[in-house]
């Protein structure tokens, strides 16, 4: 069921940026006079095909990893002499420039469009509050400890999870510092409003030595950090559940199950999972106080499989906050974000290619599809974060100069500007054949790197 989801959820958002990327393409063309033949939505055999009045054949076909727009030109086939100026090749070098970049500003402009709906709609963002230190981390040997809230990093202010994560993402890589300013915040207890003290400290994290797994690059992970909501410290207890019986209280935190590790939530977890009926010993640290205490685990079944329940889960309201705006400065804020999201993609490109950023930590379309999935199963905001992401990815990815790619279109027509004639045509035919080799070599690539994480 979670393979079928995934799926559905890709096949959406894919349809609908390559839609979007063509229909850039598509509308530019038409608009300068260049004769569009076929505007077709995924590669292969046609699921479904119809000719418009236009005189356009529109198609949708059955793999949905791109799309084209066909154009007359005299160089794929015979052109009749009143349509010659209508044939892409005959359109000036700056027409053909502006119909190739029309496909990846289409993706900008979608980016755009669904922060702004984002922003205008709001959001329910996470604040990054630590719950759990490696103390022989990067950041545990520099200070940051439980229940620090980061508002800046590198002198730049941070509100959310996601900011902070993609301020840590730019420099993964580079060597010196990280600079933190964070201040202390009280999680809410019974009756409670969380507070943050009014006190601040800056911190530097050494990141000379700064390994990230490439197979599966957690990047505040890879720091020592974990987030609060990760951190297994009782926020709710259901009332008669085993947790309850056996005198766990809201405000204890999980250190081990039966001796074995369970401080973070995804680890205790995995061990209730197993343990539908057991007597176990819960190590707890109540007020900073080890208590060991016995409970019988009690059970439930999910899907036809009888797990473990212990009756706890974390309390999330004091660690999100609800960010909505106006229209104009929703819209304001969406061309921000979508020009940070560009500068940040820009950025670990030029790692990828001086080797600062393994090539282990590309991804393609199964990670993909498991992340369309994943942000569709939180809601439909997550969802439209989701595929603007990846509109912003997929227009960068076209302009690299690359034959095969909108980029590589792009550097021949620079080249004929520059020369005053365009490159020859078995010189772009063979363009075009390293290109492919190319982008299908890093694409084989990326799904290898998709099941080696599974």
């Amino acid at each position: 069921m979670e393979f079928l989801w995934n799926l559905v959820a890709f096949v959406i958002a894919l349809g609908v940026l390559v839609s979007f990327h063509e229909y850039g393409h598509f509308w530019v063309a038409r608009k300068l006079g260049v004769k569009v033949l076929t505007f077709s939505v995924g590669f292969g055999k046609p699921l479904f095909e119809k000719t418009g009045k236009d005189g356009v054949r529109y198609v949708l076909a059955a793999i949905p990893l791109g799309g084209y727009v066909k154009m007359l030109d005299e160089r794929e086939a015979p052109v009749k002499p009143e349509e010659v100026s209508m044939a892409f090749n005959r359109q000036s070098v700056w027409t053909r420039i502006a119909i190739v970049l029309a496909g990846p500003v289409a993706n900008f402009l979608l980016a755009i469009a669904l922060y702004w709906i984002v922003f205008i709609s709001g959001q329910n963002v996470i604040i990054p509050v630590v719950g759990e230190i490696d103390e022989t981390s990067i950041a545990g040997k520099a200070g940051l400890s439980y229940r620090d809230q980061i508002v800046a990093v590198d002198g730049e202010p941070v509100t959310t999870l996601q900011d902070m994560t993609l301020k840590l993402v730019a420099r993964i890589g580079e060597q010196g510092h990280i600079k933190f300013k964070v201040r202390r915040f009280d999680v809410r207890q019974v009756g409670q409003s969380p507070s943050i003290s009014g006190v601040e400290k800056e911190l530097r994290l050494n990141i000379d030595q700064w390994q990230v797994d490439s197979a599966r690059p957690e990047v505040m992970h890879s720091l020592g950090i974990y987030h609060f909501l990760e951190f297994s410290e009782i926020g709710v207890i259901s009332l008669g559940d085993a947790a309850d019986k056996a005198g766990i209280r809201i405000g204890d935190q999980l250190i081990s199950i039966d001796g074995e590790k369970a401080n973070l939530w995804q680890d205790m977890a995995k061990i209730l999972a197993m343990s539908a009926g057991k007597e176990v010993k819960i190590e707890i640290r109540r007020n900073g106080e080890l208590i060991l205490i016995p409970v019988v685990i009690g059970s439930q079944v999910i899907e036809g499989k009888n797990l473990g329940k212990l009756g706890v889960s974390r309390d999330f309201e004091p660690f999100f906050i609800k960010q909505k705006y106006g229209v104009i400065d929703s819209f304001s804020k969406a061309v921000d974000k979508t020009y940070s999201m560009i500068e940040l993609t820009t950025r670990v490109f030029g790692k990828l290619f001086s080797g600062e950023i393994s090539v282990k930590s590309l991804s393609g379309p199964v990670s993909i599809a498991k992340g369309a999935g994943q942000s569709a199963n939180i809601g439909l905001i997550s969802f439209l974060l989701f595929v603007a992401g990846i509109s912003v990815n997929l227009g960068f990815i076209n302009l690299l100069p690359v034959p095969m790619l909108d980029g590589g279109h792009l550097l021949y027509f620079v080249i004929e500007l520059v020369k005053g004639k365009p490159l020859a045509e078995r010189t772009q035919e063979f363009g075009l054949q390293v290109g492919m080799m190319m982008v299908f070599a890093l694409m084989a690539f990326a799904i290898f790197n998709d099941f080696s994480r599974i």
